[in-house]
């Protein structure tokens, strides 16, 4: 099992540790934070873009397609009882990417751990220390 830890900061800011890496999550400041990072909803969408475009490059670098200027966005839409991410849309930009190729690149998209890991729906098991 893989694990990380957040650390509270103060304010709305937490420190998010993983192997040898740390990053800053924090609120905009009209949300009580001083926007000194991604907010864990941008993380969400930025791991699944991240990972997409991971598998797309790895493919692209086997299969000998050029992945200059490769890039993924993502836009989601937040609502729902209890507020939640309802949707996401992502979006590959791949200049080089031929034709005969775009099932295969769809394909090893849909594939990325974050995305399947969405689809599947996994369980969320909270426990509270003192």
């Amino acid at each position: 099992m893989a694990r990380l830890k957040a650390t509270y900061q103060g304010g709305a800011k937490f420190k998010v540790a993983c192997r040898t890496h740390e990053i800053t999550i924090d609120q905009p400041v009209d949300n009580g934070g001083d926007d000194a990072g991604l907010t864990p909803p941008e993380v969400m969408a930025g791991s699944m873009a991240s990972c997409i475009g991971f598998y797309v490059a790895r493919y692209c670098q086997q299969a000998k397609i050029d992945t200059t200027d490769l890039t993924v966005s993502c836009d989601w839409v937040v609502g729902g009882t209890p507020k939640h991410m309802e949707s996401f849309e992502i979006g590959v930009h791949l200049p080089a990417m031929p034709e005969n190729r775009r099932k295969a690149i769809e394909r090893v998209a849909n594939t990325c751990l974050i995305h399947a890991t969405l689809e599947q729906s996994p369980s969320v098991n909270l426990t509270i220390t003192t």
